[in-house]
């Protein structure tokens, strides 16, 4: 795990992987996994309140379809990762029962690898000005927050080479 300065200020306190390809592989895999559990998924209440603010104030749907349309398609941004509002808000469900896992190219915040090419495009800046678009973002990081105190998140707690007890976990960290 690399945590200081790397010359990318996104990537300064280690939360992201330096290497883009590794946030792109870790998003594929993650898109694959909601794919996976099928069209009939039940969102966690934090957000299905954020999709139902986005899919019932126009200015704000038309804020998160066109972040989604507007990532850049250089080779930074090549293997898109979102296809619409729907997926958004699927990734961002699974992402409340992921606890990070130790490691160089591991994500720590699943969230902010998902939100990480729209929030910085046009529409992400107007979005995220809008105080509600904000706090149904914190209402969503207190679910994940509160899963991650649960003894669900505890799968992360072993001495696999992806666990915090692993001799690497240890050196890095100083985890006892």
């Amino acid at each position: 795990m690399k945590i200081g300065f790397s010359g990318d200020v996104r990537r300064q306190a280690g939360w992201l992987p330096y290497s883009q390809e590794a946030i792109e592989d870790w998003l594929a895999g993650h898109r694959m996994r909601v794919a996976s559990e099928g069209p009939d998924v039940r969102l966690h209440s934090a957000v299905a309140d954020f999709a139902h603010l986005v899919a019932s104030d126009p200015v704000l749907g038309m804020y998160v379809a066109r972040m989604i349309e507007q990532v850049p398609r250089s080779r930074a941004y090549s293997k898109r990762h979102l296809e619409d509002t729907e997926q958004l808000m699927r990734m961002i469900n699974a992402v409340l029962t992921i606890a990070p896992e130790f490691g160089d190219e591991n994500v720590m915040l699943p969230l902010e690898a998902i939100l990480d090419w729209i929030m910085g495009t046009p529409a992400g800046f107007a979005a995220y000005r809008d105080p509600r678009m904000n706090g149904a973002l914190k209402a969503i990081l207190t679910a994940w927050c509160k899963y991650l105190t649960s003894s669900a998140s505890l799968y992360v707690l072993n001495d696999s080479p992806s666990g915090w007890m692993c001799e690497a976990a240890q050196l890095e960290i100083g985890i006892e």
